[in-house]
């Protein structure tokens, strides 16, 4: 999914302060951000409303990163992935269908690199 001129982001991440952290960035970014707090509540919001990228930690209570990437692919929701987590997970999220991998702690340099190419600036 490249090209996409909605900025519309989901956050998926259950500690508040990496939630609050990128919602900050990607406000300043020019991004409509919005957050979750786990897998299932992210996956409700999907499935509520369009969103153009979906960033999602790993470890989550309620359902965790991979499974609602799983969710997400199997339903067809037409969303960008990054997958966040700390430590070497990033065959995992490809595998379950991320379209990219944010190591944490995160560079915001490469995450604007990764933003810059979904909306093809």
């Amino acid at each position: 999914m490249r090209g996409i001129t909605e900025r519309r982001i989901l956050i998926a991440d259950d500690k508040e302060i990496i939630r609050n952290l990128l919602l900050d960035f990607l406000s300043s970014y020019g991004c409509e951000a919005g957050s979750a707090k786990n897998g299932a509540e992210a996956l409700e919001m999907l499935k509520g409303g369009p969103s153009s990228l979906l960033i999602t930690d790993l470890d989550m209570p309620a359902m965790d990163g991979i499974e609602l990437i799983r969710n997400v692919r199997n339903l067809a929701i037409p969303v960008t992935i990054i997958g966040m987590s700390l430590g070497d997970k990033e065959s995992e999220f490809l595998k379950a269908g991320a379209d990219y991998f944010l190591s944490k702690p995160f560079n915001f340099r490469y995450l604007k690199s990764i933003l810059n190419f979904v909306f093809r600036e």
